[in-house]
């Protein structure tokens, strides 16, 4: 079964995509910043991760290089409320980019696919 990491600093955000994603049959971890999510990575195989941007004290730019450095085989979709060029432009070597506005089943089926 393939694992999810959530980073975002926003609680309602978080469980949103937990529930969404359980019910779609994955195994869930969340964070809510970059300790909690370092040591998650450090710790277990993670097959994908949400990553928001703006979050307070390390920014998703910054957790991004984390995630490179201890789980490079992870993949990546930026999840920000900042439209996609700028997402990109911020992460540009994130597998996919995701604006909230876009509503969760739109996310439900990127992450489906890149876990395919």
């Amino acid at each position: 079964m393939r694992k999810l990491l959530i980073i975002d600093d926003e609680d309602r955000i978080r469980d949103i995509y937990c529930r969404l994603f359980v019910q779609a049959g994955i195994i869930v971890r969340k964070a809510k910043n970059a300790t909690e999510a370092t040591n998650i990575i450090i710790r277990e195989e993670i097959d994908l991760i949400l990553l928001d941007i703006k979050m307070s004290i390390v920014d998703g730019c910054t957790m991004f290089d984390v995630i490179q450095e201890y789980n490079p085989h992870s993949k990546v979709i930026v999840s920000s409320v900042y439209p996609i060029e700028k997402q990109r432009e911020l992460i540009p070597r994130a597998l996919d980019y995701y604006d909230k506005s876009d509503g969760p089943v739109k996310l439900l089926e990127k992450v489906i696919n890149t876990l395919i």
